[in-house]
């Protein structure tokens, strides 16, 4: 016993014996044993503090996008799917699933808002965007070797010759984000920061051309002939062109940010 505190003496089997300063100090430091007890009830964990405006309005921005990305990829897969075997559009199959979804998908991974990568951290996320970069570009790099396969005149519309620039600068991006994933390796011979703002730039302009070719492909003849009737045709198709502005807006905002905020 000393002047101004005591000694308290839980009852277990491996007794601890803790010094406290205060007897109003008792229950906390019971709590803070490190014996074989279960953590007492003041114990409980700390409450996440509660989402603010600006996370709601992302989340609700980010489910948007999701089901806007859900709807073209599954009106062009369906309406490329039901053919005849021999007739499918692979190229047009191919493409929206890598450049539209996956690639739109990846852009996503860091947004506040996405309730799939809210447990990840930093590095996790930026695995995951790689990943799903990687698969994007495959698949659509496979949906256009199938197209220059198939035809004799290649890249003479419009569509085909952002599809050919979209192709060069994919492969610059991914070199760029292999940089990126790899940053703090590289720092002694490039700066993260430049590392990162180069990888985001040169991501920005693939996704832009990709989505430029999407955009075009409405104005096609394969989507004028396996799409809607002729009568609705036209107002389905502004529909869909539509959709794909405000997919890519929602979709890179975040990057252009991220890019106007960082300095060099």
């Amino acid at each position: 016993m000393t002047r101004r505190g005591k000694f308290v003496v839980n009852k277990v089997s491996n007794a601890k014996i803790i010094f406290i300063r205060d007897s109003t100090e008792a229950p906390q430091a019971q709590c803070q044993s490190t014996s074989s007890i279960p953590a007492q009830t003041g114990c409980s964990r700390r409450v996440p503090p509660p989402l603010t405006l600006t996370q709601k309005l992302e989340f609700v921005l980010t489910l948007i996008n999701r089901l806007l990305i859900g709807f073209i990829t599954i009106y062009l897969c369906w309406m490329s799917l039901r053919l005849d075997r021999e007739h499918i559009p692979w190229h047009a199959v191919l493409c929206t699933l890598g450049f539209l979804c996956l690639m739109s998908e990846g852009l996503m991974a860091y947004y506040r808002g996405n309730v799939w990568t809210q447990i990840c951290q930093r590095p996790e996320k930026a695995r995951l965007h790689w990943m799903l970069q990687l698969c994007g570009a495959i698949i659509g790099l496979t949906g256009i070797v199938i197209k220059m396969c198939l035809e004799e005149v290649h890249f003479h519309t419009l569509h085909g010759i952002l599809g050919l620039a979209t192709m060069i600068v994919l492969f610059i991006s991914l070199l760029s984000g292999l940089g990126s994933l790899y940053a703090t390796e590289l720092k002694s011979r490039v700066q993260p920061r430049v590392n990162k703002t180069l990888h985001n730039i040169t991501g920005l302009i693939t996704y832009t051309l990709a989505m430029l070719s999407m955009y075009f492909s409405f104005e096609t003849a394969l989507f004028n002939d396996y799409s809607l009737d002729a009568s609705t045709y036209v107002d389905f198709r502004l529909l869909l062109e539509i959709i794909t502005v405000i997919i890519f807006a929602l979709s890179t905002y975040g990057p252009l940010w991220c890019l106007f905020y960082s300095r060099i």
